[in-house]
């Protein structure tokens, strides 16, 4: 009987600490997201953030999100100080293409999770998706697009008595040498003479027909049938003396120093305080630029604008220089799979929708289009913004303007130092200069693959 009590009095108590025991809760996985490789850090964007990071967690309970801040200037050396610490963020968003290519082999291919998802990517559009698909792996969904066109000053049109640029793609006469031939009319020097008329002063000019291009020089060769990256398929042979790499160079140089029609650097320097943004003081008839410019609509308000489609080039090739964002899951996160299911999150219509109102982009869905082109339109009525969605099917995809080359940041340096030869000295010979740039490019080539 005594054994009987005892036994029950052991059960009892293990059944009471079992009862009084509660399980522990599953603790949700937090994902941080970092922001810094594109828009998004201004204060606005940055409480306008939080507050979707907000909505998100309220409305999950496995996961949470964190959004960590950094200027676009100190970016880089940010997440490196984050890597080296072992504090990698999870996700970067939005991430634009030169983003991805500093660090490329940190981020991991989610193909994996496409596939097991069968996420639907028919609403993205298709160039936006080849621009991510690399030869080893896919790196993000196309988050937003900033196509190029070519703005253009009614006013200064209609001063000049001439007819503005084509409306749509699809002029076949509409090309870089007719623009330069427009420009060569718009261009004034103090005295009101045109570039083309025999009085014209090119050492004082105070209105230009041509703004340039503002990209880096990798936007232009693809202009002339070249490859903007400048090398071979395989990485290893420089190409940036001959083809469309040259034939970008000279026309950038003739530009400035032979027709007149585009500033120097000290003229955009002088005349435009910097070389940001020579069309939004009035004085610039035509400029390309990508879609990104939208910040700098409300300084475009003392004359009437409107935008063009991109001139071919002298072999009918018709591109637009795009910069994109996507999304990049880090290969340091312990949570990948989760990562992944923020990114969809932020990525679905109605929250991309919000996120590119935030970032200042064109959303990478085309079911998208119809809704950017009107609340565009509300704001600025009289330019056509359904061009800058036109202009989509010209992107420079594969590859693109800011695409992963070996030594990325010394190639892209040494490019981006001969293109300003280029503006500042009008003595250069085009073709030594080119030379000694496809010389150095080699030199560094070479050297990425000594250390493989």
């Amino acid at each position: 009987m005594k054994n009987k009590l005892f036994a029950l009095f052991i059960t009892a108590s293990l059944l009471l600490a079992a009862c009084g025991t509660a399980p522990a809760a599953n603790k949700p996985v937090n994902i941080t997201v970092f922001v810094g490789f594109g828009a998004g850090s201004d204060p606005d964007s940055m409480e306008a953030l939080k507050t979707i990071a907000s909505e998100y967690n309220s409305s999950h309970t496995d996961i949470q999100m964190e959004f960590t801040f950094s200027t676009w200037e100190e970016h880089a050396s940010k997440f490196s100080t984050l890597l080296a610490g072992d504090l990698t963020p999870d996700l970067a968003f939005p991430i634009g293409i030169q983003g991805i290519a500093e660090f490329f082999d940190e981020w991991i291919d989610i193909a994996p999770f496409i596939k097991e998802d069968k996420y639907d990517t028919s609403d993205f559009y298709g160039p936006a998706l080849e621009l991510l698909n690399y030869p080893d792996k896919t790196i993000g969904l196309p988050v937003g697009v900033y196509p190029s066109i070519v703005f253009y000053n009614e006013d200064l049109f209609d001063k000049a008595g001439l007819s503005y640029p084509p409306s749509a793609y699809g002029d076949s006469n509409w090309t870089y040498d007719q623009l330069v031939e427009l420009a060569k009319t718009l261009t004034l020097d103090e005295n009101g003479n045109a570039a083309n008329s025999a009085g014209f002063d090119a050492a004082k000019i105070n209105q230009w027909g041509w703004g340039g291009w503002c990209g880096p020089f990798r936007t232009i060769p693809g202009k002339f049938g070249g490859n903007p990256l400048g090398m071979d398929a395989e990485y290893k042979t420089a190409e940036m003396n001959t083809g469309g790499y040259l034939e970008g160079a000279q026309f950038l140089h003739d530009s400035i120093w032979v027709t007149h029609v585009a500033p120097t650097s000290e003229e955009l320097s002088s005349s435009f305080g910097g070389a940001d943004n020579p069309f939004e003081g009035g004085a610039t008839a035509m400029w390309e630029c990508f879609s990104w410019m939208a910040y700098a609509y409300p300084t475009f308000n003392n004359f009437n604008w409107n935008v063009a489609p991109i001139p071919a080039g002298p072999g009918g090739d018709i591109v637009s220089p795009t910069n994109a964002d996507t999304f990049a899951i880090s290969a340091h996160s312990k949570n990948p799979r989760q990562a992944w299911e923020v990114a969809k999150w932020l990525i679905e219509p109605e929250m991309l929708s919000r996120v590119c109102g935030i970032l200042g982009c064109m959303p990478s869905r085309k079911s998208l289009a119809e809704n950017w082109v009107k609340d565009m339109s509300e704001e600025y009525s009289n330019v056509d913004f359904q061009l800058f969605v036109d202009s989509i099917q010209y992107m420079d995809a594969s590859p693109n303007n800011e695409e992963w080359v070996p030594n990325y940041q010394k190639v892209w340096d040494a490019t981006e130092n001969t293109a300003d030869i280029l503006r500042t000295d009008g003595a250069a010979d085009v073709q030594e200069t080119m030379d000694t740039l496809d010389a150095e490019v080699q030199g560094y080539l070479d050297e990425y693959w000594a250390s493989k």
